[in-house]
């Protein structure tokens, strides 16, 4: 038992070595996570910004020039493009210039005083359909509130109270920061797993290896639990930074935070490690784990609600360390999740990790022996 022990520790020693004494392996460790995190914080929102539009307005009279004005002024619309024909902002739709048209005929005023039901007519550009559908609930309620308060009815906003639990102003970053932490972990601890045994094998070293003492189980173990610390240290910096230069809240306990980056950094080296074991060269390895990093981030309902997938699809993701992680994260950093609560959600990543890992040792055993 000691003797495999310290087999295994040399082993771990060697795979630390290999990243410790290369220069390029620990800059690729810690700049690129660091240079995506900052680029992912920024772009990956779901809400609509900086909108240009383009407005007909065939109406003269004050009804259509006030609707166009409360229009111009929501925050998400930054700017308005004023056209004399209807074809110039189908031309620019067509060109990608603008995400949508509004057109106000010439009988708007008129109808709006006589308090006949007066129409608009808005063309979303169908190309971008989420920004789409998000502009049209802006304008949708821009609308209903201008309708409201011309009829001189009240509107329900008045007595309704919205509070928003764990994220009060619904601040992108809060959300985002728990999510990279998830993700840049899956794609650095993947991408150090899957080329262990895949480099032993390009550099030629892989029958040198096999011909010591060390058994299967050993070489596994040696080379799983440093791509285990690697993918863990990974999420702490990336946790660190996204405290210290976005301000991320952090509500939970660090210690359960630290559980569930060990739980979730398990679940992933074993697909890392299973496409180590099928890889013969790096090359092969690297295209294997984005064969596990797309897919495992589409399913994990980071960009899109999971509910929204077809129910056969949600089963499957079952097996989607994303998609655990990604709930455990946000619950801990926004809703100081309780230590039953995360074994709750953490107890898949124990079939995740182990599954892939066992058929890893038997792929090992079928190509060695």
């Amino acid at each position: 038992m000691l003797a495999s022990l310290l087999r295994i520790a040399n082993l771990m020693r060697k795979e630390f070595l290999i990243v410790v004494m290369d220069k390029r392996a620990r800059l690729v460790l810690v700049i690129p996570p660091l240079i995506q995190l900052v680029i992912f914080t920024f772009a990956t929102t779901l809400e609509v910004r900086n909108v240009s539009f383009m407005v007909f307005n065939e109406d003269g009279g004050s009804r259509g020039i006030e609707l166009v004005g409360r229009i111009t002024a929501a925050k998400a619309f930054e700017k308005a493009i004023h056209v004399y024909d209807f074809k110039s902002a189908e031309r620019a739709l067509d060109r990608g210039e603008i995400l949508f048209a509004v057109r106000i005929p010439a009988d708007f005023s008129r109808k709006v005083e006589r308090g006949e039901g007066a129409k608009i007519q808005v063309i979303h550009d169908g190309r971008r359909s989420n920004s789409a559908q998000i502009a049209d609930g802006y304008l949708n309620q821009i609308i209903r509130d201008y309708s409201l308060e011309i009829s001189g009815q009240r509107s329900l906003a008045d007595d309704l109270t919205v509070r928003n639990f764990y994220n009060q102003n619904l601040d992108n970053i809060w959300t985002t920061i728990p999510s990279l932490v998830a993700i840049l972990t899956l794609i650095m601890t993947l991408a150090v797993s899957s080329a262990s045994l895949a480099r032993e094998k390009e550099l030629g070293t892989f029958d040198e290896l096999m011909v010591t003492p060390h058994r299967p189980f050993e070489i596994l173990t040696g080379k799983f639990v440093p791509a285990m610390i690697v993918g863990t240290a990974e999420a702490l910096l990336i946790y660190a930074f996204g405290r210290l230069i976005f301000g991320a809240p952090f509500r939970g306990s660090f210690p359960l935070l630290l559980l569930s980056i060990l739980c979730f950094s398990y679940g992933v080296v074993g697909f890392g490690l299973l496409i180590s074991v099928l890889s013969n060269t790096q090359q092969q390895a690297i295209l294997g784990s984005f064969m596990v990093i797309v897919p495992a981030v589409a399913l994990s309902g980071f960009a899109a609600p999971a509910d929204n997938m077809p129910e056969w699809l949600q089963k499957a993701a079952w097996i989607n360390p994303m998609k655990h992680g990604i709930f455990i994260f946000k619950g801990i950093f926004l809703k100081d999740l309780t230590l039953r609560e995360v074994l709750a959600h953490a107890w898949p990543f124990l079939h995740i990790g182990t599954v892939p890992l066992l058929l890893a040792r038997w792929f090992f055993v079928g190509r060695s022996g």
